[in-house]
This record gives structure tokens, sequence and C-alpha cells, in this order.
């Protein structure tokens, strides 16, 4: 036993160059990995609490409401989340995050949509893939207000005047498919809400 134990001593004293900052190293991660997770677990709930303010003031800019319940639904098989905005307890509206792909990625965009189906108006959540000056204009007020009081089927009008009546908007210069993005991800929108109503009523 006793010769074990020498073995073992005279291992650690040749090697300590190398043992002792390993294991140095192993407590720091140790440590660090530990403060990390009680810093995760103290702050995730503060966190989803501050998403879903954010979440609730986008929202409110849409569509005026009490509040905003998140609500499920599926849809030609498919799930899909929507938050429903009620006021005085009756449900004045629908609201969805939809996306669809743009010239440089996905264009991510909020809907509100009103009980008779109509766009109560949109905010574009994402459209940070697209190019600068051209696609990303998408996020002007100019833009994206052209689809308030449209319903579905909105079509895109490029180098022409659009008119609302025949539920068109005109796309941004120079930036047709970023446009296309935004309007097929607001149409994706209107499809759901209409399903929806439907079975409401």
């Amino acid at each position: 036993m006793n010769k074990i134990l020498d073995k073992i001593k005279a291992f650690f004293k040749a090697n300590s160059e190398i043992i002792t900052p390993t294991a140095v190293l192993a407590i720091i991660c140790v440590v660090v990995t530990l403060a990390l997770s009680s810093t995760n677990l103290l702050t995730a709930s503060r966190i989803e609490e501050l998403a879903v303010e954010t979440q609730n003031k986008a929202m409110a800019k849409l569509i005026e409401a009490d509040e905003y319940t998140l609500q499920a639904a599926v849809l030609a098989d498919e799930e899909i989340e929507y938050n429903a905005a009620i006021k005085d307890g009756e449900t004045v509206g629908l609201i969805f995050v939809t996306e669809a792909n743009g010239y440089g990625g996905a264009v991510s965009v909020m809907t509100a949509v009103n009980m008779d189906g109509s766009v109560a108006a949109i905010e574009i959540l994402d459209a940070s893939n697209e190019t600068p000056g051209l696609g990303q204009n998408v996020t002007k007020e100019s833009f994206y207000t052209q689809f308030n009081g449209l319903k579905n089927d909105i079509a895109v009008i490029k180098g022409g005047t659009a008119n609302a009546e025949n539920n068109e908007i005109n796309a941004v210069t120079g930036a047709t498919i970023s446009s296309k993005a935004v309007t097929a991800a607001v149409n994706q929108a209107l499809d759901y809400a209409a399903e929806i109503i439907v079975k409401e009523d």
C-alpha cells in the first residue's frame, strides 16, 4: 500500500507543472458554470416577463385592447399560435406573427386582423436581411400603412398606382421582392384569421 502511495506522490511531484494548472482550470470551469446556471435561474423569469411586455406593447400599437391572450389553433393540419385582442370582454381582433422569404432571407411581420377580416395594422418585426436602402425600406411607415383596411389576397403593384378598393399596395421602388414578402406574410395572417373567425361564428 505504501509503495502505491509513494508512486502516486512521485507521479504528482514529477508532473506538478502540468497537473496544477489543469486542476486550477477545472475548478475555474466548474465555478463559472455554477455561476452562469445560478444567474440564468434568477433572470430567466424576468427575461420572459420583459419579452411578454415588449410583445404586448407591439400589439397595443396595432390594435387597442384590454388584454392579449395567447391562443392555439389547428389549421390545415398545422398548429399555429396567435393572440386574441380582448376589449370589454369581447374579441376585437386576432394578431399573428408570420414570415415569408424576401430578397435576402425571411421577413417577419406582425399582423393585427379585425373581426371583419380586414387588416387593423401591421408591423415589420424583422427585415434585416433585406438590402439596406432598398428592401429594408419596407419598414417605413409610408409602405406598411398601405395594408390598413385591406382584406385577403392583397396584390402588389409595381411601377403603377395601387388602388385600395382593388386590394392593392404599391411596391417599394427597387424592392419588389421584399414588398411581395411582406404581402405574402400579411396574406398568410389573413388566411389564418378567416378560418378562425369562421370557426368562432
